[in-house]
């Protein structure tokens, strides 16, 4: 079937503009998402979930703290998720701010699904409408477009070890299929039990050998993940409630919860996205491989049961499910009307997220309302954060947009975020005025009620109190 693939024959002569397509995917991508969210995150646009948990990650990796304490989300990073493929951006981490080494290697992991598609080029097995189709889907779908725009987290970058993973499986590539795997695994806990189900894809393609060799590493992973974890390292954060919330109300109750129109229409949104390639190898008659597409089946159950929809959560499936039409764009050269259809449906599909990046582009100095460009509002944001910075000893109370830019620096608690149980003074407090900054769950009323105590403090010696920020040195709780 690899004869069929390439771009054009002889007798066909190749449109001029088609080498640019790839490029232009590309480039609408960098402009359009990545772009805007690099501009929010240097103008402290992103809450501490997850941008700060992950660049306090980062920063505190070494070989002294494998598993160090993330101070303002009050847990050991690997009592929360197991995903020690943040190590790859740890030594990135010695050469910029935390927040941009996490910012970087999220982009690096999603733009380099292309790369494999490239290499399939290269080898005569995938045709150029093939890699522009697939690049589309990877990298502008909806929920890669939200992942990003909410940065930053270890299933975002499981993209790549996906994409490399179908490959190696189409490919029949065991040694590239393993190392794979460990990657994938290593981004979080649940994707070693798609690891036990492309055991059994292997074992329905006959590959009874490498399927043992895939099946002992996903039980092994996750016995460790689920068994050893815990010994070692100490109590975990249980998610496993998210599966059963709404349980108490009956059968019914929990069902509707899941079947609510909000989730409803997200997964419409994903269904949406392969129609199309759908249609198009259902006309042609090329199946998509069903073995494959077994991976799916547990992410699926996690997803529905946890009604884990938004932010990051969909990235893997879109990766994943891709992969399974990886067989039908090998044997079949899509038709210019998949692309066009496909492209319309992102476009359509995107709006919402597209509207809300690109009005940062456009209105910088009022988008987002929380975070404008304004240069008075980043003036007093640098120097709250510079004096911190040259003042690094004591614990410090900050907003919770604040945490992410000042990762590399101790004990850094986030106000209304989770605080020691025996109720920690700080020696610093930097937070915005609202109505900018972020501050849930805390309310703006209650923030200025805080700031309003912290001021009249007789120990406090007042920085910084503008109309922007509040910047402190003193005694503070944080809910006072």
């Amino acid at each position: 079937m690899v004869a069929s693939t390439p771009d054009s024959g002889p007798e066909r002569p190749r449109p001029r503009l088609a080498p640019l397509a790839l490029p232009l995917v590309v480039l609408l991508w960098l402009v359009l998402v990545v772009t805007p969210v690099w501009l929010q995150a240097a103008r402290a646009c992103f809450p501490n979930f997850d941008l700060g948990i992950y660049s306090q990650a980062v920063a505190r990796l070494s070989l002294a703290q494998p598993n160090p304490w993330i101070s303002a989300r009050q847990v050991f990073i690997f009592n929360d998720h197991f995903d020690p493929i943040l190590w790859v951006a740890h030594p990135l981490a010695r050469l910029l701010p935390p927040m941009w080494a996490a910012l970087v290697v999220e982009a690096l992991f999603v733009l380099l699904t292309v790369a494999p598609l490239l290499w399939l080029q290269a080898k005569g097995l995938l045709s150029r409408r093939a890699i522009v189709l697939l690049t589309a889907l990877l990298l502008l779908s909806p929920s890669v477009v939200e992942a990003l725009k909410f940065p930053a987290h270890p299933t975002t970058w499981s993209m790549l070890p996906w994409v490399l993973t179908g490959v190696a499986f189409h490919l029949r590539r065991p040694g590239l299929l393993l190392a794979s795997l460990v990657l994938l695994f290593s981004c979080k806990e649940e994707f070693a039990f798609g690891g036990v189900m492309l055991t059994l894809a292997l074992l329905l393609r006959g590959e009874r050998r490498l399927a043992a060799g895939v099946g002992a590493l996903s039980l092994a992973w996750l016995a460790g993940v689920y068994g050893l974890r815990p010994w070692l390292l100490g109590p975990t954060v249980d998610y496993g409630f998210r599966l059963s919330q709404g349980m108490e109300g009956g059968w019914p109750h929990y069902l509707s919860l899941r079947l609510a129109p909000p989730h409803l229409s997200r997964m419409g949104t994903l269904v949406l996205l392969f129609v199309p390639l759908g249609l198009w190898a259902w006309r042609e008659r090329v199946r998509p491989d069903w073995a494959w597409l077994l991976v799916l089946l547990p992410m699926l159950g996690i997803r529905f049961l946890a009604m884990s929809w938004r932010f990051h959560y969909g990235v893997s499936l879109v990766a994943a499910a891709l992969m399974g039409f990886l067989p039908v764009l090998r044997a079949r050269r899509p038709p210019a009307w998949v692309l066009a259809s496909t492209g319309v449906i992102l476009l359509a599909s995107n709006e919402p997220n597209l509207r809300k990046l690109t009005s940062t582009l456009t209105s910088p100095m009022t988008s987002p309302r929380h975070c404008p460009a304004t240069p008075e509002r980043l003036a007093s944001l640098t120097r709250g954060m510079d004096l911190l910075q040259q003042h690094r000893e004591g614990s410090a109370l900050l907003g919770s947009n604040l945490v992410a830019p000042l990762a590399d620096r101790d004990d850094l608690y986030a106000v209304g975020g989770p605080q020691p149980d025996e109720g920690r003074v700080h020696e610093w407090v930097f937070i915005e005025k609202p109505p900018h900054g972020d501050v849930w769950p805390l309310t703006p009323e209650r923030v200025s009620e805080l700031i309003d105590v912290w001021r009249k403090d007789a120990g406090t010696q007042v920085l910084i109190d503008d109309e922007h920020v509040f910047l402190a040195r003193g005694r503070f709780t944080a809910h006072r």
